[in-house]
């Protein structure tokens, strides 16, 4: 079979040479349009059979072209000009635009190739992933999508291609988990026409459907062979499962520290019910006391009653949820706290918690999210020091615009190259630990437009900040 299309090429290429030297008998055209008779027959033979038949084609084109002049060219000249003189010129010339012709529709078709190679990929590629991909062309309007995209979108029955980025981000609004660091173009028009890459991740919410999404959101540039660029590629991520996950495991992480509460509250508790207990017996014994001595007694219990249930309070504020933001002051939460954790430090007779704490303006802010916040940096200050003797300082400070609590020890330090990553989910230096508890910290940081930093030296000292914005409604406080 390839015997018979290579013998089938050669007689097409032969047969579209003799017709075009036929041609060139019929209609005798000038040395000026003789090279465009055998154009068309090179570009056939390349178009239908390929580079190789092009170049043959070209070949015998320059022969037919030569055998023609050689026996129609004494006949038209009049000059006195060697007449073979202009034939290996004219031939060379022929010759040379043939085979360039016949360069540049192989590039052309190479590049159809590529092109075609390359949309059958990315439409593979786009039927196979999970993930949403969105592809926008020059005037930002969807002009492909896939399934994913469809599912999570919400458009199973319909589709997006079409609509102009503008009207997409409209309706599904784009909030960042953490603030840029550098400016960010505000729209998918602007980040295209400056061919940069963005990768993010945050909450898409649907507006239309009041749904929220948690996402990773890439957007790339797409460009041509020469580095224009055509539009861009959007691929978005779900992470709502694992965002939904991780707030678990937070929570998970809460409970645990509760326990390692729970365990130094029942003493303090089992203290209160002491109290009670003997105030009671002594009452019993001395039923004929005088009213002075048996008030004493019953103002023994009740202190011992209010005591239990500030400890039941604690804890029960400490475990309770909800979202509702109000007036809140740092300093007073940052006491509880202290409080609340005094059983935890209060165990290591070498530990010494110092309460630094100033006055300091209201915030407006979730009052048992800081509290968390509090308790795990107080945590982590404990376990950092260990059973070395050491030092806790609990501070509050503000200026004009923050107010910030720090929590600092002097522990061993944490190393350099540790501190870039101490925020990241499921990161850890703890044989035991889960990784989590730090990166809720500053998760609920960021969601009251506040920051969670640290600093550290190793060998001397450790300290975490959590700063919040003061708001214009704020009042002062203690």
């Amino acid at each position: 079979m390839r015997l018979l299309r290579s013998i089938g090429i050669v007689l097409a290429i032969i047969g579209l040479s003799l017709a075009a030297m036929c041609a060139l008998f019929w209609i005798q055209p000038s040395r000026e349009v003789t090279l465009l008779v055998y154009l068309p027959g090179i570009v056939i033979a390349e178009a239908v059979f390929g580079p190789w038949a092009g170049v043959g084609s070209v070949l015998l084109s320059v022969a037919a072209s030569f055998y023609y002049r050689i026996w129609y060219l004494p006949l038209q000249s009049t000059q006195n000009i060697e007449p073979v003189r202009y034939v290996a010129v004219e031939e060379l010339i022929l010759l040379v635009v043939g085979l360039f012709l016949v360069w540049l529709m192989d590039q052309r078709t190479r590049s159809r190739r590529g092109l075609a190679s390359g949309a059958q990929q990315l439409a593979a590629i786009m039927r196979n992933v999970s993930d949403a991909v969105l592809v926008f062309g020059r005037d930002f309007r969807v002009i492909s999508m896939n399934a994913g995209a469809h599912v999570m979108l919400d458009r199973p029955g319909g589709t997006l291609l079409g609509d102009h980025a503008d009207d997409l981000q409209r309706r599904f609004q784009f909030t960042p988990e953490t603030p840029p660091v550098a400016p960010r173009p505000p729209n998918l028009a602007a980040a295209t026409r400056t061919g940069i890459t963005i990768h993010e991740r945050g909450t898409i919410t649907d507006l239309s459907r009041n749904r929220r999404i948690e996402v990773t959101i890439h957007v790339i540039p797409w460009r041509t062979a020469p580095n224009r660029i055509e539009g861009s590629v959007v691929v978005i991520t779900d992470r709502t499962a694992v965002k939904n996950l991780q707030m678990r495991l937070v929570e998970t992480a809460r409970h645990a520290a509760v326990g390692q509460m729970f365990s130094g509250l029942s003493h303090d508790f089992n203290h209160v019910l002491d109290i009670v207990r003997r105030a009671l017996a002594v009452l019993e014994l001395h039923e004929n006391a005088p009213p002075e001595e048996r008030r004493r007694y019953r103002e023994m219990i009740d202190r011992a009653a209010v005591d239990g249930s500030l400890l039941v309070r604690r804890l029960r504020d400490y475990m309770a949820g909800g979202t509702t933001r109000t007036q809140v002051n740092l300093t007073t939460i940052a006491a509880e706290v202290i409080e609340l954790t005094r059983p935890l430090w209060r165990a290591h007779p070498a530990l010494e918690l110092v309460a630094a704490l100033q006055p300091v303006p209201n915030v407006e802010a979730q009052r048992n999210d800081v509290q968390r916040v509090l308790v795990n940096l107080v945590f982590n200050a404990v376990e950092a020091l260990g059973a070395l003797p050491g030092r806790i300082v609990v501070h509050t400070e503000a200026d004009m615009d923050h107010v910030r609590v720090w929590v600092e020890d002097n522990g061993p330090g944490i190393a350099p190259e540790n501190l870039p990553r101490l925020f990241e989910a499921y990161y850890t230096t703890k044989p035991q630990g889960m990784g989590l508890g730090l990166f809720g910290a500053a998760q609920i940081a960021r969601d009251h437009g506040g920051t969670l930093s640290v600093r550290s030296e190793p060998g001397k000292a450790t300290r975490f900040t959590l700063e919040l914005p003061l708001q214009a409604s704020s009042e002062a406080g203690a």
